[in-house]
């Protein structure tokens, strides 16, 4: 029996410490969510823009002639808002009209879309600065967002 003991202690010991660790068992990855991030000092504003391919930058003094639209997010804070039909009329023309916004996605507006007077296409400004693009009803309330991190936005005249 000491024999038997013998062996197994001896096998036991002899098990090879270099065996690589067993992996981590991942997590799924959490869908984040920004609102719940603390406020940062916005930086200024910069959108890529074509008009009709032509590239031009619009900055924070375009924004600035552009009265804001009300808005607050689904927390209840204010957000700096604007209306894309005011800032294409202002800073374009009276006919001007967003044809695409890009960001994390590219999303086209159709002239149909566009037209619709019960609907706003907003962007606004993010806790940490960013531009989302959404759809605001006819009573202000915010649709889903449609574009994340805008980059662009690419109009027609």
């Amino acid at each position: 029996m000491k024999r038997l003991v013998w062996l197994v202690a001896l096998a036991a010991c002899s098990k090879s410490s270099e065996s690589p660790p067993a992996p981590a068992a991942s997590a799924p990855a959490q869908h984040h969510e920004d609102r719940a991030d603390p406020a940062v000092a916005a930086p200024p504003l910069s959108l890529a823009v074509k008009i009709d391919g032509t590239a031009t930058t619009w900055k924070d003094d375009v924004f600035d002639r552009v009265p804001k639209v009300q808005g607050k997010a689904s927390s209840g804070e204010t957000r700096d808002t604007w209306s894309l039909r005011d800032l294409a009329h202002t800073e374009v023309g009276p006919n001007a009209r967003v044809t695409a916004v890009v960001g994390d996605v590219r999303k086209e507006i159709d002239a149909t879309a566009w037209a619709d007077a019960t609907r706003t296409p907003i962007i606004h400004r993010t806790k940490r600065g960013a531009l989302k693009f959404r759809w605001a009803d006819k009573d202000g309330q915010w649709g889903d967002t449609e574009v994340k991190d805008v980059t662009a936005l690419e109009l027609a005249r």
